[in-house]
Formats: structure tokens, C-alpha cells, sequence
């Protein structure tokens, strides 16, 4: 008597004996043979005994129905004929004429029994060969429809995690209702798996039911085992995921039917999802390495790190930042308000292993003490009034590059506390997680304060400090860097002429001796406002002492430096300058000053300046 019997499927190993003439194949309840499997359709075929023999065909399912590999609408069945509806396979099997089964051979490790394992090499000399063997189908929609949904992950996942949840989800019935977990070596080697229903990564292998000692071929070569946990039988699979000879991880499936192993097709179709994927995670990993460099030039964009000067004291600072560039060690860079404090770690950064990945730079004093937090180690979304996405911190951003503490002095002692131990550990939290993530940052610090003093009064963290102050450098006021000053003085003008393209602009003679009898008390970033005033205000090719600020030459002349509060002045008359020369255009007037107009609004809005 003819039978099908199911060889993949949710009845898999089930018999069905043909004695009718006529019998009903699909999802819905009232067909002869009910596969309960969203791959197959409500009424999917029919098999009709006639002329002698039995003919399947099929009525209009969504998947088609395959007979050896075959789309087929009619078909005469022979013995041994292989029948796929959507991914159920079963074998029409002729009466009297038995069917030689052959067991495959295992090896026992553990309490693990591996079935088959595929040499990658062998693999990929075979090719489709292997998908277009004896019986074996060569069309499988569900699995091209799965891997054309990867591959659109590939080119469009924004990050690994993404790539990881869609791969599992999209796995989850092309192989037959398997869970499907990717796990991913980090560069020390640990292997970390993703749980696509739990939205992150795992720190262990141990929520898998996998031995360890089966690990290591997961990294090297396809692997089918049958794993035995007391009365607990599962099949599970893995295969590499590969770029080229290096292997970033494996992808590990399971299934809770003990009977239904992983075929060779199964294998052969993971380990293309395993080097698609492969594929994409170096794509994303690019592309993340892009985007950091581009935040990190586009902030960088129009600044300069190089240092001018002779000055035996800068050539000190030069020989240091010489020295301590090739090493991961903490900086603290001490001077006061407008020494190139900034600059200095620019420069041990640019000139650093770290030198193509991003520059951060925070401000301690400017970010509010509520919102610091946030700004150092980000937030998820909810964390609190106003977090409607997820927001990486500073440390995030500064992953294998340098992150600038300005005026660290200004951290509130609870965030003291959490950027020790981030520093220390090497991970960060963002406010409103529950998990910390990995970054590779190095910290330079920055203040014009005298740091023994903070610590001596509670407002710096002792062991915070010994954590910062492994290297530190002390930068020399403008006052103590003789002969620098006219140096830098035409550095700036050169600058400005390029910008205005106003080649023949120089100073009289009379103005550089009046910069080197001034004190600056606001050090090189006064002297570029100066030079910046005197750019925009001068129209003859010399600039003179005219344009010179009345109270800079009183100073000047009377040897002593301009109280604080000019600086404040100084720029409220270099805003209103800059207003002046372009006619009261604020979006001219904030380019000229090198400021956002958001910038340019706000110090409006501070001094009074009505244009």
C-alpha cells in the first residue's frame, strides 16, 4: 500500500497510508493530512489515484509545492519521489518496495552525541553542489524569502544588535521553528551571546545548552549534535559566522523536537546566513568607525592643534606632550583661563595610537548639574522627563579615542563617585539601564584651579584625583613665554587674512611693541580676540595702534595687565564689531566670529546687544 511519510516537519517521522483515492494536504483541520505549519497553506495539495499510479497537485498555495527539487502543478508520483509543501518534506513511498534508512555515525563528547560536522573548506569547494544534490531541493522560498530579508538587514541594520534580532526572527521558521541565538567574539576572545527576545547581549554561553567542550569547533567548523540533559533531548546546530579566515562568532540554533535533527540542507543553509551576516557585522563595524571619525573632524573642523611658539617654556610643554602621546595614561593639564589647555590635549591625542578615533570634550562647569549624568554616560529612553530615545554619553562617543574633562574641578561628588569607577573599570552605565557596556577611552583633564587646595576642601575626590593626576603638565601664561608673543600675534593675523582674503594686512611696528608690554591676563585666546578686533575694524593694509583697545594701551603702558572684568567687555565690543562690519547680519556676524548664531543669540541676549 503506497504511504508519504514525513521527513521535516511538524509530524516529522509520522506514515500516512494512501487508501484512499483521493487525499487532502494543507493547514486547515478538514484535509486527509494536516500539517500545522505556517509555511503551508490552508489547502495546499491534493494527491488523486489514477491511470494506475498516484498524482499530486498542487491548488494555488502560496509556496508552491516541489517534487525533487521541482516546482510542480501536476506531477506522477515513482517510489522515493521527495514531496516539499512550503518546508515540510516528506518521500512517496511505493507498497512493497522498501526504503534503506542508514544511520549516521556519531562521536560522543560529553553528554553531547555530534551527528555531522562540515569541513568550511570542503564547504566551500562544494558549493551549490551541496544544495543541488540527489533529492535535495533546489528551490526553498521560505529560506530565499529569509535571506533576502538578512541581506536587506545587512545593507541597512543600524548596528549589530539590529543585525542580530532581525537574523534570529528571520531563522526563527526558515529552519523549521528553531531558536536561533548569534554570538559574537569580542577582540579578548570572550564569546557573548545575543538574545533577540531580551533585547541585549549575554555575558556567558551559560544560557545555552551547549558544552564547552564543543565550543571551540563552533568557532572553526559546522557542528549538528543531539544534547541529552536527563529526560531533556534537543538537536542543535552551529555554524561559524566568517569573514574571509577570521571568525567573529558562531550562530546557534535548538530544536525541542527530539527527532528532528539538523539536516545537511539545514547546515548548508546556515552557514550562508553565517557569512552574510559575517559580512554585515564588518559593514556596521565600518560604519561605525566612519561615522566616530566624522564627529571627530566635523568638531575639529576649523580648529587647529599645532602650537605656536619658541619659548623655552613651551618647548617644555612640547617635549612632554612628546613623551606621554604613546602611552594610555590619564593627563592633567593645569593653567590658567586661555593658556591652550584644550590645545594641549588635542595635541597628545592627535599624536596617540587613538589619533583617527573621536576627540569628546565636556565642559564641567557649562553642563548643568541635573543633566551631567546624561552627558557623560547617556540614558535609554524614560530615564527621565524629556528621555524620548536613547542617548549615548560622551564615553560612548569617545570609544577608542580621547575624552577631555574641562575644568573637572566643577563635577558634582556623585558624579565624582561614577566617573571613578568607570575610569577604574573600564565600563559605563547609562542612567535608566540595568547593564553596563564596554568602552575604551582615555581621559584627559583639564582646570584652572589649584587642584591640592580642591582637594584639601572636599570639592575633588582624593581618590579621583590620584586617578587623574598620574601625568601632570602645568602650561605657561603668555606673560612668562617670551618672545611667543609676536609670534602668535602674526600666526592669528595670517589666519584672518586667509579668511577675509585680505593678503596685504600687517601691524605697525608700534602695535607689536605695545602687545609685548601688556600683561594678558586672558593669555593667547585674549590676544586672538585683539588680533580678530583689529581684522575686522582695519581697512588699510597696516594695522595700527587706532585700532588697538583704549584700555589694552593703557595697561600697556602703565605695565599692568586689564582688570577680569575687561575681557567681558572685550568681547561684547568684539560682537559689536563684528555686528558693525556686516551691517547688523547676525548669520554673517556669528560666521565671522567663528559661533553658531544659537551662540551669538544667547551672548546677545547677555549683554544687552540690541543690533
Amino acid at each position: 500500500m503506497p504511504q508519504l511519510e514525513v521527513q521535516d516537519g511538524p509530524v516529522r517521522r509520522e506514515t500516512l497510508r494512501l487508501t484512499k483515492g483521493r487525499v487532502s494536504v494543507g493547514r486547515a483541520p478538514d484535509n486527509v493530512l494536516q500539517l500545522d505549519n505556517r509555511t503551508v497553506s490552508r489547502h495546499h495539495a491534493v494527491l488523486v489515484e489514477r491511470d494506475g499510479g498516484w498524482h499530486i497537485s498542487d491548488l494555488g498555495s502560496n509556496n508552491g509545492t516541489l517534487v525533487n527539487g521541482q516546482q510542480s502543478v501536476t506531477s506522477r508520483l515513482k517510489h522515493c519521489d521527495e514531496i516539499q509543501l512550503g518546508n515540510v518534506v516528506m518521500t512517496f513511498l511505493e507498497e512493497d518496495q522498501p526504503r534503506a534508512v542508514v544511520a549516521a555515525p556519531t562521536r560522543k563528547i560529553g553528554r553531547t552525541d555530534i551527528t555531522q560536522t562540515i569541513s568550511i573548506d570542503d564547504l566551500r569547494r562544494m558549493g551549490p553542489a551541496v544544495l543541488a544534490g540527489p533529492g535535495e531541493p533546489v528551490l526553498d522560498r521560505l529560506r530565499l524569502n529569509s535571506l533576502l530579508a538578512i541581506a536587506e538587514l545587512a545593507a541597512s541594520a543600524p548596528g549589530v544588535p539590529a543585525l542580530f534580532e532581525g537574523t534570529a526572527q528571520s531563522l526563527s521558521t526558515a529552519v523549521g521553528g528553531a531558536r536561533a541565538v548569534p554570538v559574537l567574539e569580542e577582540e579578548d576572545g570572550t564569546l557573548r551571546p545575543y538574545f533577540g527576545s531580551k533585547g541585549k547581549f549575554g555575558d556567558t554561553l551559560d544560557e545555552l545548552r551547549i558544552d564547552a567542550s564543543v565550543v571551540e569547533r563552533c568557532r572553526h567548523e559546522v557542528v549538528a549534535a543531539t544534547h541529552q540533559d536527563g529526560d531533556s533531548v534537543l538537536q542543535i546546530a552551529s555554524v561559524p559566522i566568517c569573514v574571509g579566515e577570521r571568525c567573529l562568532g558562531f550562530l546557534y540554533c535548538e530544536r525541542a523536537d527530539p527527532q528532528a535533527e539538523f539536516l545537511k540542507k539545514d547546515l548548508t543553509y546556515l552557514v550562508t546566513v553565517g557569512m552574510l551576516i559575517g559580512v554585515a557585522i564588518e559593514s556596521i563595524r565600518s560604519r561605525e568607525r566612519v561615522a566616530r571619525r566624522a564627529r571627530s573632524l566635523s568638531r575639529q573642523l576649523g580648529q587647529h592643534y599645532n602650537m605656536v611658539g619658541e619659548s623655552e617654556a613651551l618647548k617644555n610643554v612640547f617635549d612632554f606632550i612628546r613623551k606621554v602621546a604613546s602611552t594610555d595614561a590619564g593627563v592633567m593639564i593645569c593653567g590658567e583661563s586661555g593658556t591652550g589647555k584644550e590645545m594641549v590635549a588635542r595635541a597628545i591625542h592627535f599624536h596617540s595610537r587613538r589619533g583617527d578615533g573621536p576627540f569628546e570634550i565636556v565642559n564641567c562647569g557649562a553642563v548643568p548639574v541635573t543633566l551631567m549624568e546624561s552627558e557623560l554616560f547617556g540614558h535609554v529612553s524614560g530615564a527621565f522627563t524629556g528621555a524620548v530615545a536613547d542617548r549615548p554619553g560622551r564615553f560612548e562617543l569617545a570609544d577608542a579615542g580621547t575624552l577631555l574633562l574641562d575644568e573637572v574641578v566643577e563635577l558634582s561628588s556623585e558624579c565624582q563617585v561614577k566617573l571613578l569607577r568607570v575610569i577604574e573599570e573600564g565600563k559605563v552605565r547609562k542612567v535608566g539601564d540595568t547593564e553596563d557596556r564596554s568602552v575604551d577611552v582615555r581621559v584627559i583633564a583639564a582646570t584652572n584651579r589649584d587642584l591640592e587646595q580642591a582637594v584639601a576642601e572636599g570639592r575633588l575626590r582624593e581618590d579621583l584625583f590620584y586617578r587623574l593626576d598620574r601625568l601632570r603638565v602645568v602650561l605657561p601664561p603668555l606673560r612668562e613665554r617670551h618672545g611667543d608673543i609676536e609670534m602668535l600675534a602674526e600666526h592669528f593675523l595670517s589666519e584672518w587674512r586667509r579668511s577675509l582674503k585680505r593678503p596685504g594686512d600687517a601691524f605697525a611696528p608700534e602695535v607689536l611693541e605695545v602687545f609685548r608690554s601688556y600683561g594678558w591676563p586672558g593669555n593667547v585666546r585674549e590676544l586672538k580676540n585683539v588680533v580678530e578686533r583689529m581684522v575686522i575694524l582695519g581697512e588699510g593694509p597696516v594695522l595700527g595702534t587706532d585700532l588697538v583697545p583704549d584700555d589694552l594701551k593703557a595697561a600697556a603702558r602703565n605695565g599692568t595687565p586689564c582688570e577680569l572684568e575687561t575681557l567681558r567687555e572685550l568681547e561684547k565690543r568684539h560682537i559689536l564689531d563684528a555686528l558693525h562690519a556686516t551691517q547688523g547680519n547676525k548669520k554673517r556676524a556669528a560666521e565671522l566670529l567663528g559661533i553658531d548664531r544659537s551662540t551669538l543669540y544667547a551672548k546677545l541676549k547677555r549683554y544687552d546687544i540690541t543690533p
